[in-house]
């Protein structure tokens, strides 16, 4: 190829990708990191690659715009935010970093467990206003986690349950094998029939779209606890506030929740800013991935 492959960099990205994907000969990288999606319209044509995480939305209309688009890559693992059939009439190869982010999103979710299990929220206010917390919370052992989605994320989470001595279930629509020894593959019904955590780790599509619907809050056993660090759109929020306040559900804990939810504020609802995936170490972890996983796939279109 003559010139150089020009790739646009539209998010954030950790500083070591960026400097390792600027030391590559042949590469002219434009860091943008808040561009708007006018500009981005606007300057797409000029590209070879583009590497976004979950900000930018790479619509059909910036992919027919991209004329020399080859690559789109995500430093992460969902591709909700780019339209998939668009990339693949447009022949454009789409690019994850599917586990770079599993342990912190795995960490985070026992992390909720806990603080639900035990009243952290409420023991910290308590704290600081001087007060008594009435109750005593409850101890994860002995305890049943059902992980819906065993997939990376949901085998990280399954293997340090264990190590808490919980019991684990696992669904999975591919009945993924082998299994961790102590978790038990069984059906959605007996999934939530049995468990006193449910846990969800499956990607967001057309499908799984408001997956926990009040039809399926239906079949869990009465007090479980809900835990979400996938996607907002899968869980029916209205259905969560329902058995919220009908005692079915004791508490949810979610990482992702929709703007204006009328879970915000719920005294049994924990909600978190979407910093699943935002440590340190899976931040390098997946934008290491995507870099070199976008330059390889540039050089494969050099060699054609």
């Amino acid at each position: 190829m003559s010139g150089a492959w020009k790739i646009l960099i539209s998010d954030p990205l950790h500083p070591e990708a960026v400097a390792w994907l600027q030391r590559q000969p042949g590469a002219s990288v434009v860091v943008r990191s808040e561009i708007s999606p006018e500009d981005l319209l606007q300057t797409i044509a000029d590209y070879d690659a583009l590497i976004v995480r979950s900000r930018t939305k790479v619509t059909a209309g910036v992919i027919a715009a991209g004329r020399r688009l080859k690559v789109i890559g995500r430093a992460g693992t969902g591709l909700d935010n780019i339209d998939l059939e668009a990339a693949q009439r447009a022949r454009i190869t789409v690019l994850n970093a599917p586990g770079a982010n599993a342990n912190a999103v795995a960490e985070l979710t026992l992390g909720l467990m806990i603080a639900l299990a035990r009243d952290l929220p409420q023991a910290m206010q308590a704290a600081k206003a001087g007060t008594k917390i009435k109750g005593y919370g409850s101890e994860l052992m002995g305890k049943t986690l059902g992980v819906i989605g065993y997939g990376r994320i949901g085998r990280r989470v399954a293997h340090v349950a264990l190590a808490l001595d919980m019991r684990v279930l696992a669904y999975d629509i591919l009945k993924p094998e082998p299994l961790e020894p102590g978790v038990e593959l069984v059906s959605l019904a007996e999934l939530c029939s049995r468990s006193d955590w449910v846990s969800l780790h499956i990607p967001l599509t057309p499908e799984t779209r408001h997956f926990v619907s009040a039809r399926l809050l239906e079949q869990f056993k009465v007090g479980a606890f809900l835990i979400n660090t996938a996607r907002a759109e899968i869980v029916d929020e209205e259905a969560v506030l329902e058995a919220l306040q009908q005692g079915r559900l004791r508490g949810y804990a979610t990482d992702v929740i929709s703007e204006n939810s009328a879970l915000l504020g719920h005294p049994r609802v924990l909600v978190l800013p979407h910093i699943g995936a935002s440590t340190e170490e899976a931040q390098r972890r997946a934008g290491m991935e995507i870099v070199e996983r976008v330059w390889q796939a540039l050089l494969d279109h050099q060699d054609l």
